[in-house]
């Protein structure tokens, strides 16, 4: 099969023809149609990750349809179109006991420690797909895997928004968008937060009451002036670097609760104790999502309450033109690759 393998940390993805894998009786193959591109996958090429996982193949937002089925599998059959939650588990452990699957100690992920879907062809557990509805495009049903089912764990589960739940949305690009969506979607007044227009253009579009550009000055300072002093319930920071983070943390009302759904691997926070205490507030990680919230948000998209954001979708061929697009910032969403 076709597939880009990338050989060295920082170099090329290298075109190759390689076997198609073997599945296990509990394993499925997927056909490849469509992969996402995400910010991550940048980190990852970089080995800014800390992974070390080479050769590799990359991608983890991954639809298309079922080529063939393991003996044990139930519940799917070839030509079924699918998506694939990325994350590989045990099924055993107690994380994934109580739906917690990306804690898992034995975690692999797809495109991260084992390949993924820059490839014709991917195999992974059968519990791992989930069915996309024929009114669904496969293009828009791939990102669901991250970049929507990671905003629908992070604003339910994480930052538990309930109606009047005030948020800030510090970056709205290809996971806060879709996170702006949710949260609206479950009650909350919402700031969106970024230095690009058209995507604090978008964001207004899809229903933010209010957006800040962070290119005007310490954007704590606007979410204060519309909350009334107070600052916000919860921030959500999707960027984390050293120019959001001072800003996030103070832009947190007293009792409030920052998330960190976004990261840069090298950069450390510096918090004062004291002042978790005096005000009590939360510290918390949101990471990726489970199977069972895969499936919660495919029925969203399905039944129109969520629309997955695409920019663009590129030819395999041209993946470097949406590595380049990752990096500018110049993507409204996602870009997609047709492989």
């Amino acid at each position: 099969m076709r597939a880009l393998v990338l050989e060295q940390f920082g170099g090329p993805f290298v075109p190759k023809d390689v076997p198609t894998p073997a599945i296990a009786p509990h394993e499925a193959l997927v056909h490849v149609r469509n992969v996402g591109v995400c910010g991550t996958d940048v980190k990852i090429r970089a080995n800014r990750m800390g992974l070390g996982v080479i050769p590799l193949i990359m991608g983890h937002e991954i639809a298309g349809e079922v080529a063939e089925v393991g003996s044990e599998v139930r519940g799917f059959a070839p030509g079924d179109r699918v998506i694939v939650n990325f994350y590989v588990t045990c099924g055993r452990c107690q994380y994934c006991r109580v739906g917690r699957d990306t804690l898992c100690a034995e975690v692999r992920q797809h495109g991260f420690s084992i390949d993924g879907g820059f490839a014709e062809y991917l195999k992974t557990p059968g519990v791992n797909l989930c069915k996309v509805p024929d009114h669904v495009p496969l293009e828009h049903a791939c990102i669901l895997g991250d970049a929507v089912a990671t905003s629908y764990h992070a604003i339910t589960k994480r930052a538990q928004v309930r109606p009047g739940t005030t948020l800030a949305l510090i970056g709205v690009g290809g996971v806060g968008l879709h996170a702006l969506q949710m949260a609206k979607m479950a009650g909350g007044w919402v700031i969106a937060v970024d230095v690009n227009d058209a995507r604090l253009e978008l964001a207004r579009t899809l229903g933010a009451d209010a957006v800040v550009d962070a290119r005007s000055g310490p954007f704590h300072e606007a979410v204060r002036k519309l909350t009334d002093g107070q600052g916000v319930d919860v921030v959500l920071e999707f960027v984390a670097n050293q120019q959001t983070l001072p800003s996030s943390y103070l832009s947190v009302k007293r009792a409030g609760r920052l998330v960190f759904v976004g990261y840069t691997p090298e950069l450390p926070m510096s918090v004062m104790p004291h002042e978790l205490v005096r005000n009590e507030l939360e510290i918390v990680g949101s990471r990726a999502n489970s199977k069972q919230e895969l499936q919660e948000t495919m029925d969203l998209v399905a039944r129109g309450r969520i629309k997955p954001i695409v920019d663009r979708v590129f030819p395999l061929a041209e993946i470097e033109k949406a590595f380049d697009a990752l990096r500018e910032g110049s993507s409204l969403g996602r870009n997609v690759l047709a492989i």
